[in-house]
């Protein structure tokens, strides 16, 4: 069985275990954003190897090992039917995987004022509604649900729909992708645009409603949180079409 990388193990273990990202990155004392550029890393600092193991209570080679390096996303506990000492210590760490939650959390717009002074706050985030959509490809801590707010992105998205967006790490602002949707997180607002990388330090955002939603600047050390918007959920219905009767 092919065995992931170093980050995707560290992601893994962090998922199963009862503190979860949020909780793992308090336990480091480090920011979100780092610990998930470490997930995209194949092979990690012994430091943050050493930490994160000492962090979850289990041994570097449980981590990184085999247990929670399965690209199945299972926990092996038993050997021949039965738990050994280090699998119980796991199971104490980590919990039951099928007891972790599933879905992904959603930020309505009555809590996105909230949302953008909180966002870094585990209990705040902890708090939100999850949102379980049968067969969404998309789940965890690397995924958001924002609802849609006013018409400047009609007729694309009209006010509460909601989308999909994935977590895009600073550290690939610099190379995003021109003119795609990105939910955009600042001090005071939450904005679903598309943007523009005009320079090393500032993106153009756009409106689809352009008539009424004139470009602005946006400068890069004014954002907090960017998210590529992969889906959009649409619950209106349209009106019925009439058509000519032929037989």
């Amino acid at each position: 069985m092919a065995q992931l990388h170093e980050g995707e193990a560290l992601q893994n273990a962090a998922k199963m275990s009862k503190p979860g990202i949020h909780g793992l990155a308090d336990l480091l004392g480090v920011p979100r954003s780092t610990l998930y550029y470490n997930f995209r890393k194949e092979r990690l600092d012994d430091e943050i190897k050493e930490k994160a193991a000492q962090a979850l209570g289990i041994s570097m080679e449980q981590l990184f090992g085999g247990l929670y390096n399965d690209p199945t996303g299972e926990k092996h506990f038993y050997n021949n039917g039965r738990l050994s000492g280090d699998d119980l210590r796991a199971r104490k760490a980590f919990g039951d995987i099928n007891s972790q939650p599933e879905g992904i959390a959603v930020v309505p717009i009555m809590a996105q004022a909230g949302y953008s002074k909180s966002y870094l706050d585990p209990k705040f985030t902890e708090d939100l509604e999850m949102m379980v959509v049968p067969n969404m490809p998309f789940r965890g801590e690397r995924y958001r649900v924002f609802e849609v707010s006013g018409d400047s992105m009609e007729p694309t998205l009209k006010e509460h729909f909601h989308v999909v967006g994935e977590l895009v790490e600073q550290a690939f602002w610099n190379s995003t992708a021109q003119f795609y949707i990105y939910v955009i997180v600042t001090e005071d607002r939450i904005m679903v645009k598309r943007l523009f990388r005009k320079d090393n330090n500032s993106f153009v955002c756009i409106s689809d409603n352009e008539e009424f939603y004139p470009q602005f600047i946006l400068h890069k050390k004014d954002i907090k949180e960017l998210w590529l918007v992969k889906r959009k959920i649409d619950w209106e219905m349209p009106p019925p079409k009439r058509f000519e009767i032929t037989v």
